[in-house]
C-alpha cells in the first residue's frame, strides 16, 4: 500500500497494493486511524489495483468518508469500478465525496448484455 502525505494541501494519498479483503482492508485501517488527529481536508483512494473489495474493505472506505465528513474534509475516490461508482455515488448525498471519473470502463459481456471487469 502507498500512502503519500501532501502537507501544503492538507491531502494525503492512498492506493492500495491488491484487492481491498482481509489484511489489506486491514493495513488501511490502521493508516486511516494513524491519521486521526492530523490536519486533513481531503483523502484521495486510488482504487486502480483494487478489483475486489469484501465487507471489511467496504465498511474501512465508509469508515474513512464518516471521518471526513466529521471534520469537514472530503474523500476522492479514483479508479473505480463501474459497480463500486454506483455504490459510491449513494454515499455523495451524506456529505464531500467525489468520484473520478477515470475507473474501469464498462465492457460488453459475449451474451450482449454489459458488465465490468
Amino acid at each position: 500500500m502507498l500512502v503519500c502525505r501532501n502537507e501544503a494541501i492538507r491531502t494525503v494519498y492512498v492506493t492500495p497494493g491488491q484487492d481491498l479483503v482481509a489484511d489489506e482492508a486491514q493495513a488501511l485501517r490502521r493508516e486511516i486511524q494513524g491519521l486521526i488527529g492530523q490536519k486533513t481536508d481531503r483523502l484521495v483512494l486510488d482504487l486502480a489495483r483494487v478489483r475486489a473489495i469484501d465487507p471489511l474493505g467496504l465498511e474501512t472506505i465508509i469508515t474513512m468518508f464518516n471521518w471526513l465528513r466529521g471534520i469537514g474534509g472530503e474523500l476522492i475516490v479514483e479508479n473505480a469500478s463501474a459497480e463500486l461508482k454506483k455504490l459510491f455515488l449513494l454515499m455523495r448525498s451524506n456529505g464531500r465525496l467525489t468520484i473520478s471519473g477515470t475507473g474501469w470502463p464498462d465492457v460488453q459481456t459475449p451474451q450482449g448484455g454489459s458488465g465490468s471487469r
